[in-house]
């Protein structure tokens, strides 16, 4: 359990670095509610029982995680993260054979994991999103540099000096 305590304190430590306080709060709601629905449906004593509920719960939080940053995520897309956010968590359904315990410890590496997984998921969007946002104010800087590239060849605000003045004949093709 102490693996999936350190990603979550790593991931945890990045998301507050990479998000805002909203983003944050959200996904911090998102995911423990997720890790909690996971690890009550991990605590079923029968093996395999508790796939159904623990998938549930983390398909729910990968599309709600997508929607915090404008991500439109289906059912498909959604198996399709957690199998590849959960394939360095696997092996938590032997422990169930070993009666009281091995029922607790399964439900607490399912919320370990599905917060993991969870974490991993959020910054991976929160990343996406902000390349997204820094390709759209490259793309303003460059119209509003266009603009006034314009706006200046219009005006021909040339002030009679000997400097050679930038040629802006390009702009009208």
């Amino acid at each position: 359990m102490s693996d999936y305590k350190e990603v979550i304190k790593d991931k945890k430590l990045e998301a507050g670095n990479l998000m805002n306080d909203d983003q944050l709060a959200k996904c911090s709601g998102i995911i423990h509610t997720a890790s909690v629905a996971s690890g009550v449906a991990g605590a079923v004593p029968i093996s395999i029982a508790d796939a159904i509920p623990i998938s549930a719960a983390q398909i729910t939080m990968v599309i709600a995680l997508g929607k915090v940053f404008g991500q439109k995520i289906e059912e498909a897309g959604a198996k399709s993260i957690i199998a590849a956010a959960a394939s360095t968590f696997v092996g938590r359904s032997l422990i169930k054979l070993i009666p009281f315990v091995g029922w607790e410890v399964s439900a607490v590496v399912a919320a370990g994991v599905t917060e993991a997984i969870g974490w991993t998921v959020a910054l991976d969007f929160a990343k996406s999103y902000r390349q997204e946002y820094m390709s759209q104010q490259n793309a303003k800087e460059a119209a509003d540099a266009y603009a006034q590239a314009r706006y200046y060849k219009k005006e021909n605000k040339y002030d009679g000096s000997n400097e050679e003045a930038e040629d802006f004949s390009d702009l009208d093709e």
